[in-house]
């Protein structure tokens, strides 16, 4: 995996532990509103939903985390396809986020576009 894939793919692992700990902690947030298009009075009603994607997106950061590690000290070939799964992954529900919530695009495109790189990097750049 080269240099540009590894370093676009921490970049990726460290958005998503941000953005999961924005969902976790601060889904009710009036701040984040436009983020997460969540009203002050149904904070409660989504509560679960965005906590486990909080969750989710911790944990595919995680992966990549642990896939970037495996690159460069265990086993390699098993760390770029943890790593190339986490990224292809979050790509797939960044478009699936524009298809089930239209208002919510340029998180869409954030969610997709990022990991899209080192994929892009990985395939492109050998």
């Amino acid at each position: 995996m080269n240099v540009l894939s590894q370093i676009f793919a921490g970049v990726t692992a460290v958005a998503l532990l941000g953005v999961g700990v924005l969902e976790i902690f601060f889904h009710g947030d009036r701040r984040f509103h436009s983020l997460f298009l969540i009203e002050p009075e149904d904070v409660r009603a989504v509560r679960m939903w965005a906590m486990n994607i909080g969750a989710y997106n911790i944990t595919f950061a995680l992966g990549i985390i642990a896939g970037l590690w495996m690159v460069n000290l265990a086993d390699q070939t098993a760390g770029v396809a943890i790593v190339l799964f986490c990224c292809a992954a979050q790509v797939l529900l960044g478009i699936w986020l524009w298809i089930t919530e239209r208002r919510l695009l340029l998180s869409a495109i954030g969610q997709a576009s990022l990991p899209a790189i080192p994929l892009v990097c990985y395939f492109f750049l050998r």
